[in-house]
């Protein structure tokens, strides 16, 4: 027997001449559609977990909407609103994710994410009666931890319902829940906001004691726990490799060391990406109000369509292209997509804050976040075709814990600072975001560029 190499890590086979998978003992299975679950199955699947991530994202940015009206009623500063965005959940849902991302390489991963929705439903639901700092702080805490169990374990659920080549559209399709979620939250804020602005909430005894931001926590967080009951009973894929021995730390951090020269940009990419992108999601409401007077009724409604539809296409339009180069034999299909989209979102994401008019920045800020989801499911896929299935849920915990350090924490934080420190002017918002994508967005396409190049050199490796 010949010496064991990176791609040969305590005698299971990851080397694969055709795909990095580490799937080598079902390359047979690779060149029979008939050896994949049923598309209605699989798709079915991503749909469940979209929804999960849809009620994920509305929970998570719903504060965004709310930055203003709390930062009056707790009288906290631009600063600590950031932490509350940033540090509160990004810190918490980076420590999480890896017990997480351990849970999915050794469970039933779609009961993982069931207990994961319900947790987080239920904690953003307490965020509503929240009266201090300090406790809105803890309940972000919690929404993170709950948070943690899903990114770990959807894409390796996704990556065992699809062939390599067919994974971008669908964790594309996944991904974009996001972008829907952050739409939906404002429009549902928007339309919450109105409604109670409506009641007498002496008409009502039970709300009369909230605030109306207080209120909307409620009415965003308790539906989630139908998403939690309807995955309770969502079919878990067989997975695709049959392996004698799990995959240890050891062969872990050999197989991570084996491909370093690509993770390593990419990681550092999408993580400046995330910085801009984090921050956008956290400030572009109070942008709106500050600097264009929209009342939070008017970003919910108006802004609210453009969040939804721009990132929709984008999903669309990414999951296309990096098929399109998979066809045309590029190894590194999914690693381009990301970089030429990182690059295409530099110019509208600058200017969108700078815009002299509320609907001209809406329209250039839509189709910077289209830009910045088309590569969503590429950014993920690119990490399950490299790795084996028994590492693929802790290595997508790296990655998430990558993001939720940098543009989690970060991004939010970083504007916050800025406002107060910088521009110092409440309306000095759109220039700190402005500053923050030409500080990030140039740097994380020349990042995705090069791990693109050396993703074609890989396989080679002996």
């Amino acid at each position: 027997m010949g010496k064991a190499t990176p791609w040969s890590i305590r005698g299971a086979d990851l080397h694969d001449k055709t795909h990095l998978g580490g799937e080598a003992s079902d390359g047979a299975a690779h060149a029979s559609a008939e050896s994949w679950p049923p598309a209605g199955r699989a798709w079915f699947a991503v749909l469940l977990l979209m929804g999960a991530l849809f009620m994920s994202t509305i929970d998570r940015s719903i504060l965004a909407l709310l930055v203003d009206p709390i930062k009056r009623s707790l009288h906290l500063s631009d600063t600590r609103i950031g932490l509350l965005q940033g540090a509160a959940f990004g810190l918490f849902f980076m420590l999480m994710t890896f017990p997480a991302g351990w849970l999915a390489d050794r469970s039933n991963r779609m009961r993982v994410v069931a207990w994961g929705v319900a947790l987080w439903s239920i904690v953003t639901a307490l965020c509503g009666l929240c009266s201090s700092f300090t406790q809105l702080f803890m309940a972000r805490m919690g929404v993170a931890v709950g948070e943690a169990a899903l990114q770990p374990a959807a894409p390796s659920v996704i990556a065992d319902y699809f062939a390599p080549e067919r994974r971008a559209l669908p964790l594309s399709c996944y991904l974009v829940g996001a972008g829907m979620g952050a739409g939906v939250s404002l429009l549902a804020g928007g339309f919450v906001a109105g409604l109670v602005g409506r009641l007498h909430t002496a008409a009502v005894p039970v709300l009369a004691a909230f605030e109306p931001w207080q209120i909307i926590f409620f009415a965003v967080g308790l539906p989630g726990l139908l998403v939690s009951l309807l995955l309770c009973f969502a079919r878990e894929p067989p997975r695709r490799e049959q392996q004698r021995t799990e995959g240890t730390l050891h062969e872990l951090l050999q197989a991570l060391r084996a491909r370093r020269a690509v993770l390593i940009p990419h990681f550092a990419g999408v993580c400046l990406y995330q910085i801009y992108t984090y921050g956008y999601v956290a400030w572009m409401p109070a942008y709106f109000m500050r600097r264009h007077g929209w009342t939070m009724i008017d970003v919910g409604l108006r802004y609210g369509v453009v969040q939804l539809t721009f990132p929709m296409a984008g999903a669309w339009a990414g999951g296309v292209l990096s098929r399109s180069l998979w066809r045309r034999g590029r190894r590194n299909a999914n690693l381009l997509t990301g970089a030429l989209c990182f690059g295409a979102m530099t110019l509208p994401a600058i200017l969108g804050t700078l815009a002299p008019s509320a609907w001209a920045s809406a329209l250039l800020l839509g189709l910077a976040m289209a830009c910045a989801q088309a590569p969503a499911g590429a950014n993920t896929a690119a990490i399950q075709e490299i790795f084996p299935n028994r590492l693929r849920g802790r290595v997508t915990a790296l990655y998430y814990a990558s993001i939720a350090l940098s543009g989690m924490t970060g991004g939010p934080l970083m504007i916050g600072l800025l406002n107060d420190h910088v521009f110092r002017s409440a309306t000095g918002v759109g220039s700190s975001m402005s500053l923050t994508a030409l500080l990030t967005l140039p740097l994380a396409s020349a990042l995705l560029f090069i791990a693109a190049r050396r993703r074609m050199r890989l396989d080679s490796i002996n």
